[in-house]
């Protein structure tokens, strides 16, 4: 990993309901738990996009990017501005658990549960499929995307009873 950490220019920090579109290499990290992260690439262009969303639904109440109905959204509409066209590579991540519900047993989803469920939703009702995804469990994770080919590093966090 340190490697990957060095042999980039621009490493860049994604925060809790944040997107950026990066038309420039570089290496974006974040941190989830029931968050997902969605990120979107153009091969042809080499221009990635990527979201850390926090909530599923926003209900149209604005353009608050913490929910994944937007921030997908938004995304998706940036990168088709910039000419990347209407089929990057798509990848999701994140949705886990992270929380103790006390051990009962509950038919309600989880807010992971919910986030993951919503971005692939909104990915069906944009056109586009999943390529690759790390979703559910019950570890955070940390994640690395690399803008310069569209790969991206996950590595587990511990997860503690």
């Amino acid at each position: 990993m340190k490697k990957l950490i060095a042999s980039h220019i621009h490493n860049l920090y994604l925060k809790p309901g944040e997107v950026l579109v990066v038309h420039k290499p570089a290496l974006i990290s974040t941190v989830l738990g029931s968050c997902i992260a969605v990120t979107m690439f153009s091969p042809a262009r080499g221009i990635g996009a990527i979201c850390h969303a926090m909530l599923p639904d926003n209900s149209g109440r604005d353009q608050d990017l913490r929910y994944v109905d937007t921030a997908l959204r938004y995304i998706f509409r940036a990168l088709a501005e910039c000419g990347a066209g209407n089929n990057p590579v798509v990848k999701l991540f994140g949705g886990a658990q992270v929380l103790d519900t006390g051990g009962s047993e509950s038919s309600r989803r989880t807010v992971g549960e919910q986030n993951v469920a919503r971005a692939l939703e909104v990915l069906d009702a944009l056109g586009l499929s999943v390529s690759s995804s790390d979703t559910g469990g019950c570890a955070g994770r940390k994640l690395y995307f690399c803008t310069r080919d569209g790969d991206v590093y996950v590595r587990r966090m511990r997860h503690n009873k």
